[in-house]
C-alpha cells in the first residue's frame, strides 16, 4: 500500500517545496524524512495535531513547519492562511 504523503513525481534538487531547500532546523528535516515526508506541501492537509503523533515530533517543530510553509506561500504570491 502507499505511502499517501509520498508524491511519486520527481522534483529537481533546488525545487523550494523539498524539505532540504526550506529554512528548517536540520533536526526537523531528520524526523520528517525518517516518517517518509519529502516536501513542505506535505503537511497542508494535516492538523498539528496529526504532526504531533509523528515521532520526534514538538510543538516547536510543528510550528517550524507552518512557519516555513507560511513563508513559502507568500514567496510564491499565494494568499495567506488564517
Amino acid at each position: 500500500m502507499p505511502i499517501p504523503h509520498m508524491s511519486p513525481e520527481f522534483l529537481p534538487e533546488d525545487h523550494p517545496d523539498l524539505l532540504e531547500n526550506t529554512d528548517l532546523p536540520a533536526k526537523v528535516i531528520r524526523v520528517l524524512r525518517n516518517a517518509c515526508f519529502t516536501r513542505l506541501s506535505d503537511f497542508d492537509n494535516m492538523t498539528d495535531i496529526e504532526l504531533l503523533r509523528e515521532p520526534g515530533m514538538g510543538l516547536r517543530d510543528v510550528r517550524a513547519v507552518r512557519e516555513a510553509r507560511a513563508r513559502q506561500k507568500l514567496r510564491n504570491g499565494d494568499k495567506p492562511v488564517g
